[in-house]
């Protein structure tokens, strides 16, 4: 009697194709993927707009409205075949490959790609996009890419004030974009483990140092020397 078995291979995460478009033209794809309608409303009317809660001037992302006017925002729809932190982090990977594809060129800088997910149910929502940037992020930092999480129930505070969650938006999304000079305040968060900001740190200054005055770079190592410190004393945080 034969022993074999069955093998059944998970899908491997896919863009949607056809669903890859940039925000100037997003509209016209909005009957295929409201999840796009609502995610540039929430653009329109809360992510470029400034907020009395932010605990600075400004719109809630000072890059974002310069981007869309430049046509560099990028919006696609992704299919992920399972709702583990996994199966997140699998199609967070396919989506950090395509930015290469589209920030090619002199407008990587300004250049944003937000990844959806129409067939994600409402219930898992929190947890595939939590659970996957948490198994991700690192991994993006290390390519010089900096990996949002979106969701409608995120808790995730802004820098200047921790109270206001300005990753709440009402469609599932990854977002990817190049790190900046200004990534500096997420690279060194009081609260991340030693271990994991010294990891932080040593990326930005590997794809940022060289864009940053001398007294600047002085700065960061001063940051990476109180980080490898940490490590070695045993600190958490």
């Amino acid at each position: 009697m034969s022993t074999a078995r069955t093998v059944v291979v998970a899908a491997a995460p896919a863009v949607v194709p056809g669903s890859l478009t940039q925000a100037t033209e997003a509209a016209a794809a909005f009957d295929r993927y409201p999840q796009y309608r609502a995610g540039m409303r929430w653009m329109e009317e809360f992510v470029t707009q400034p907020h009395p809660d932010l605990g600075r001037p400004g719109a809630v992302c000072p890059r974002l409205a310069p981007a869309i006017r430049a046509n560099t925002v990028w919006l696609v729809a992704l299919t992920a075949h399972g709702t583990s932190p996994a199966d997140a982090a699998e199609a967070g990977r396919l989506l950090l490959d395509l930015f290469e594809e589209v920030a090619a060129g002199p407008h990587r800088s300004t250049t944003a790609l937000l990844g959806f997910f129409p067939g994600l149910p409402d219930e898992q929502a929190a947890g595939f996009i939590d659970g996957g940037h948490g198994l991700l992020r690192s991994e993006a930092v290390e390519r010089g890419l900096m990996l949002g999480e979106f969701h409608a129930d995120s808790t995730v505070g802004g820098v200047h004030n921790r109270a206001f969650p300005v990753m709440q938006c009402p469609e599932p999304m990854f977002a990817v974009r190049a790190m900046t000079p200004h990534d500096l305040l997420f690279a060194d968060q009081p609260g991340t483990p030693p271990a994991d900001r010294l990891s932080y740190l040593l990326a930005y200054q590997r794809h940022i140092g060289t864009r940053l005055s001398s007294a600047a770079r002085e700065g960061v190592e001063a940051k990476v020397s109180a980080a490898r410190q940490a490590l070695s004393s045993g600190e958490s945080s």
